[in-house]
C-alpha cells in the first residue's frame, strides 16, 4: 500500500528553481536524507517484543539537521523569531518537495517517525538547536517574498477541516486522518496533534497540529447537512450521503468530504 504523498509529482522546472534559488537548502538536504535513509534502516530492526531497535545516535543525523536549519535561514526561508512548529512544518514542505524530485522514500518515513510519532521529544531537540543558532545568526524577519519560492513551497493542506465519527479531514484534499493517528490536546491550543500512532501511514502532507479552530463538525438534522465552504465560509445545505461534493452556490467553489 503506497503511502498518501507517494502519488504526488512536481514539474520539472521547480527542480531548477530548487537549485538556484535554494543553493544552501539544496546542499544541506541531501545530507539529512542520507542520514535519515540510515536512521530508518536501523529503525526498522525490531526487538524481541517486536517494537522499535531505537535509533542509532552516531549516524550524523543531528548534525545534518542543524546544518539545515542554518541553510534554511542562509535562504531566508524562514526568520530567527520563528518558533520551532513553524521550523520544523518549513522543513517539512522541503522534505516533501526533495522526496518528488526522486530521493529517497525511506528518508520521509523517518520524517514521519522523528516528526509526528515523536513530536515532543523531537521538539525540544529541534528548540535547543535553533536556540543556539539565533544566537549566532542575525537574521531577524529577512524572509524570502519570491513568488517563485512562495508557489514552489506553497501549503500542502487548507485551514479547513472537517470531523467525523472515523476522523478529520482536509476539504481541499484527499488528507484524512483517523482516529487512532490523532491526539487530542488543550494547551498551549487545543486541538490535535496528529501521531500516525495507529496506522504509521506517516502523510508528509500533513501538519503535525491541527487546530480546533480548523475543523468544522457538520450539522445534521432530517437528512440534511449543512457545512461551510472553505474558500468564503458560506453555509451549504445538501443531502446526506456517506460522501459528499458540495459547490457553494455563492463563489462557486467546489469540494468533496466525508460524512
Amino acid at each position: 500500500m503506497p503511502y498518501p504523498f507517494e502519488i504526488l509529482s512536481p514539474k520539472k522546472a521547480e527542480l531548477e528553481i530548487f537549485k538556484s534559488k535554494l543553493p544552501h537548502v539544496c546542499s544541506s538536504i541531501q545530507e539529512l536524507f542520507r542520514t535519515m535513509s540510515v536512521s530508518y534502516r536501523s529503525i526498522e530492526q525490531r526487538n524481541m517484543f517486536g517494537n522499535y531497535g531505537g535509533l542509532r545516535r552516531d549516524n550524523g543525523f543531528e548534525t545534518a539537521l542543524n546544518l539545515t536549519w542554518v541553510a534554511m535561514l542562509n535562504d531566508h526561508l524562514i526568520g530567527t523569531d520563528a518558533d520551532t512548529s513553524e521550523f520544523i512544518d518549513k522543513l517539512r514542505l522541503i522534505c516533501l518537495k526533495w522526496y518528488h524530485f526522486g530521493n529517497s522514500l525511506d528518508s520521509c518515513l523517518f520524517f514521519g517517525y522523528f516528526f509526528y510519532l515523536f513530536y515532543s521529544q523531537s521538539k525540544f531537540i529541534v528548540r535547543d538547536q535553533i536556540k543556539d543558532l539565533k544566537m549566532l545568526i542575525d537574521n531577524a524577519n529577512n524572509t524570502t517574498h519570491d513568488s517563485e519560492i512562495k508557489a514552489l513551497l506553497k501549503p500542502s493542506h487548507s485551514k479547513s477541516w472537517y470531523q467525523t465519527e472515523f476522523g478529520i479531514g482536509d476539504k481541499l484534499s484527499n488528507i484524512f486522518i483517523v482516529n487512532g493517528d490523532l491526539v487530542k490536546v488543550e494547551l498551549p491550543l487545543p486541538g490535535y496533534q496528529i501521531t500516525f500512532n495507529k496506522t504509521l501511514q506517516y502523510d508528509l502532507r500533513a501538519p503535525n497540529f491541527l487546530s480546533r479552530e480548523h475543523i468544522e463538525l457538520p450539522q445534521k438534522n432530517d437528512g440534511k447537512v449543512i457545512i461551510s465552504c472553505p474558500k468564503c465560509g458560506q453555509r451549504c445545505r445538501g443531502k446526506i450521503f456517506s460522501e459528499l461534493e458540495m459547490t457553494c452556490p455563492k463563489c462557486a467553489q467546489t469540494w468533496t468530504q466525508r460524512i
